[in-house]
């Protein structure tokens, strides 16, 4: 068998575009590390810098093998109002989550909750699966073939889940007709 053989450009290109990859990356993470951080010490930055750099090589090399996913204009445009949506949802669902714990008079009725999604892409699926996760009051424990396994704390977070909002926003992100 002969092995194949590729022009020179061929490799140059491809390390270049996973340099590209690598370098969006890091960006996306470093600009996030201030955010969080909310901190402009030099120390802080640098600190941000190197991990952004470390984690962006490793996500090009190690997550998408060379390759990065596909980032469309409409998921860029939907990306910050998401953000600011989950943030809002996030907040009002600790509060409600600190009133369950601290007040030993509200049910806390913890169940599983079995939800088929329509999302079909593997990046709006995890984007969906990622944001349910970081709602407190919900967990998503599996995924299988598009249908989620979701430990909800109570029911107002299973109706949070189950009124579909959430996967309706991340289908606009990712530009996929649900059946909604």
């Amino acid at each position: 068998m002969t092995p194949v053989r590729h022009a020179p450009g061929d490799a140059r290109q491809a390390r270049a575009a996973a340099r590209r990859a690598a370098l969006f990356v890091a960006s996306s993470v470093f600009v996030f590390w201030v955010v969080a951080s909310a901190s402009f010490r030099p120390s802080d930055l640098a600190v941000g810098m190197v991990t952004a750099l470390l984690l962006g090589g490793w996500s090009v090399r190690f997550l998408w093998s060379g390759v990065a996913p596909a980032v469309s204009g409409n998921l860029l445009r939907a990306l910050p109002e998401h953000v600011l949506l989950l943030a809002g949802e996030v907040a009002l669902a600790a509060v409600h989550v600190a009133r369950l714990v601290l007040d030993p008079r509200l049910p806390v009725r913890p169940r599983l909750v079995r939800y088929r999604t329509s999302l079909r892409s593997p990046s709006a699926r995890t984007t969906f699966a990622l944001s349910l996760t970081l709602t407190p009051g919900t967990l998503a424990v599996d995924a299988e073939a598009g249908c989620f396994l979701v430990h909800c704390l109570d029911e107002d977070s299973a109706r949070r889940l189950l009124n579909g909002a959430l996967e309706r926003r991340v289908a606009r992100m990712f530009a996929e007709d649900t059946a909604w």
